[in-house]
């Protein structure tokens, strides 16, 4: 839709009424009549040349000509958006896992792991997702804005089922293959049977951290690949926690073999896309009525209320539009038919 030969005034109602719809607005423009408008939208644009009301009143100034900057800065900012929920996401589920886990395992049953294997997860994950910031984030089609609820509940859901994962390895290790806990071992004494505490840290380092290629996006993993940049650092600090564990290193790591390592991390794999379909589940599941449900509030009530009471009535107007269609077409078909009579008699 378009405006023609519109005044200042017309400009900044056009703006209202776009924003009383629930609109995010964005104004360009060069000149004093455009001030008020750009004023008013949630983004206004001032292009390059424009006067200086205009620029006073925008949010974002133009230095180069033409719009195209415009569509560059939407695709960087939302890019760079897309990588902040990926983190944040990665980042709330991991520490969730690890809390739950560590508290439960440490109060229930008295076993720790050493603060050095600890150190070792956290520098090596650390050091791996910073390479995030040159992923190939997916776009979105939308404006985003961030869904705290969403976040913090889905963060809960992947923690508590990598928690469980964590279990099965802890006990299947313990009661399985009777590896020993060496609740009392000394610390520095290399000559104790250490398997217990290799199997837990690696799959605690790798488990976790293979989900950032889930949490990446909204979607299914495979709907946009990430860099190989960002893949080869994840996957090569894993690599690198597999050989540590798979290999005595002393004062550090227990050797538990070839098929041990091996296993944990094809696990963490293919775990990994079972927890992308969960995601996928509860994102595409998710919607503001759920929201107001879980987490009520006069404003949310009071939001959902006038949702359910647009919805009536565009349902009206979409029905009353089609019957007006099928009126006119009838119309328009008995038109032709009267004017091929007339035409038939005429002859």
């Amino acid at each position: 839709d378009g405006f023609a030969q519109v005044i200042p005034e017309h400009k900044y109602r056009v703006v209202e009424l776009l924003q009383n719809k629930g609109l995010l607005v964005g104004m360009t423009g060069d000149g004093v009549n455009d001030a008020p408008a750009l004023k008013k939208a949630n983004v206004g644009i001032a292009v390059h040349g424009c006067t200086d009301a205009a620029r006073s009143a925008s949010d974002i100034v133009l230095l180069a000509p033409g719009l195209s900057t415009i569509v560059d800065g939407i695709v960087t900012s939302r890019a760079i958006f897309q990588r902040m929920r990926s983190y944040a996401l990665y980042r709330i589920t991991s520490t969730i896992h690890f809390l739950i886990f560590f508290f439960i395992v440490t109060m229930a049953f008295k076993w720790q792991m050493r603060p050095i294997l600890l150190i070792f997860i956290a520098v090596l994950n650390d050091a791996a997702t910073l390479v995030i910031s040159v992923d190939n984030a997916q776009i979105s089609r939308r404006p985003d804005k961030w869904r705290i609820g969403q976040l913090i509940t889905l963060s809960f859901i992947l923690a508590i089922c990598i928690t469980i994962m964590s279990f099965a390895h802890f006990f299947i290790a313990r009661d399985v293959f009777n590896f020993p806990m060496n609740i009392y071992a000394d610390e520095n004494d290399d000559n104790v049977d250490r398997r217990l505490e290799t199997v837990m840290y690696l799959h605690i380092s790798s488990c976790p951290h293979f989900v950032i290629f889930s949490t990446r996006l909204s979607g299914f993993f495979w709907e946009n690949l990430p860099s190989w940049t960002f893949t080869i650092a994840i996957l090569g600090t894993q690599i690198f926690a597999m050989f540590i564990s798979i290999y005595h290193v002393p004062k550090i790591t227990y050797a538990i073999g070839w098929g041990w390592g091996v296993s944990i991390i094809a696990v963490s794999l293919a775990y990994f896309m079972v927890l992308d379909v969960v995601k996928v589940f509860v994102i595409r599941s998710w919607s503001f009525e759920l929201t107001a449900k879980l987490w009520p509030s006069k404003a949310r009530k009071d939001k959902l209320a006038k949702r359910r009471a647009d919805a009536i009535v565009n349902a009206r107007i979409h029905t009353n539009l089609e019957k007006v269609k099928k009126v006119s077409r009838a119309l328009f078909a008995a038109a032709l038919l009267e004017r091929a009579a007339g035409q038939a008699t005429e002859h």
